[in-house]
């Protein structure tokens, strides 16, 4: 894969800014909205894998979602600052918008090219797996960075033999190892689970509000 951005050291994220050789997972998604939930995975992450930081990514769009999110773009940003604000080894980015980054796989490897000392680590909820196939050219995702696949409420059964999990490539059994190994791989981390989801908190202001 080769792509070009215009993207320019003054207007890239401060974290571009410095050589550093630290441990970042990239927790992706539209936040709409973002909660405790999104918090809840990122410590886990953050405990398990050794991170240093973790890196939310809100997208503009989601194009596996039918509702059309992209003009409170803006709005959800905000929020996800200020949910993170007193947190601070999360750092929100806004990349996906400033470079019209549209998909997942031109995203990650944007971060590849722009962080090279950086040892990135992709979290994704076990919720995401079944429609991981969907995703624009998921075999070249899972080349970019290695995956932790957090575990979610209702979301545990099967899904090792799903086709999304084969594509997901070598499933290693010790977490500690996943910034070693060379990719695809992946691995499956267990810890206590939180019921929250962001379409759950929306039902529910949509039931307040009618």
């Amino acid at each position: 894969m080769n792509f070009k951005f215009k993207a320019y050291r003054h207007n890239q994220p401060i974290h571009f800014h410095f050589n550093r050789k630290i441990k970042v997972g990239i927790l992706g998604g539209s936040f709409n909205p973002a909660h405790e939930g999104h918090l809840h995975v990122s410590f886990i992450a953050k405990k398990q894998l050794n991170l240093n930081e973790i890196w939310w990514l809100v997208t503009p769009q989601n194009r596996l979602k039918q509702d059309k999110i992209s003009d409170t773009y803006f709005q959800r940003l905000k929020e996800t600052k200020k949910l993170v604000s007193k947190y601070t080894f999360i750092k929100v980015l806004d990349y996906e918008y400033q470079f019209d980054l549209n998909y997942s796989y031109k995203s990650l490897f944007f971060l590849k090219n722009r962080s090279r000392t950086t040892k990135f680590v992709w979290i994704m909820g076990s919720d995401n797996i079944k429609n991981f196939p969907k995703w624009i050219r998921p075999n070249d995702i899972v080349k970019i960075f290695p995956i932790a696949v957090i575990e979610r409420p209702s979301y545990s059964q099967n899904i090792f033999n799903s086709f999304g999990a084969k594509i997901l490539g070598n499933r290693l059994m010790s977490k500690r190892r996943l910034t070693k190994q060379k990719t695809p791989c992946w691995s499956y981390i267990k810890d206590k689970l939180n019921n929250l989801s962001s379409s759950k908190i929306r039902k529910n202001l949509n039931q307040t509000h009618s």
